[in-house]
């Protein structure tokens, strides 16, 4: 189940690196940026971090096709979408200044 909650967070930061990539590529000398922007640029949008993204993939699947009886590939799929949701959340609220929601149980 673990596999599956981790997945979204690499996934988003290669999809997020390769967008930036080619935007930084359009742009070109156009915007001054940071050296650290470009360094976050070239760690997640290279072709390095694609294949570890890849490869995780294939880890992922190959643990929900080998060991997955019917539960434990409905808990990794529920804790697959609830990470899905926390990424886009994570990403989406410095646009909108969003609040996190209480996920306590004492409620």
């Amino acid at each position: 189940e673990g596999l599956a909650v981790l997945l979204p967070c690499f996934w988003v930061y290669m999809h997020v690196g390769k967008c930036m990539l080619a935007l930084r590529e359009q742009l070109g000398d156009s915007v001054e940026r940071p050296p650290e922007f470009d360094a976050w640029i070239d760690m997640y949008g290279g072709e390095e971090f694609e294949r570890e993204v890849k490869d995780y993939i294939a880890i992922v699947d190959d643990a929900a096709a080998k060991g997955g009886d019917e539960e434990t590939l409905k808990k990794m799929k529920e804790h697959f979408i609830m990470s899905c949701k926390l990424e886009h959340m994570f990403w989406d609220q410095a646009q909108n200044l969003m609040s996190w929601p209480d996920f306590s149980e004492s409620k």
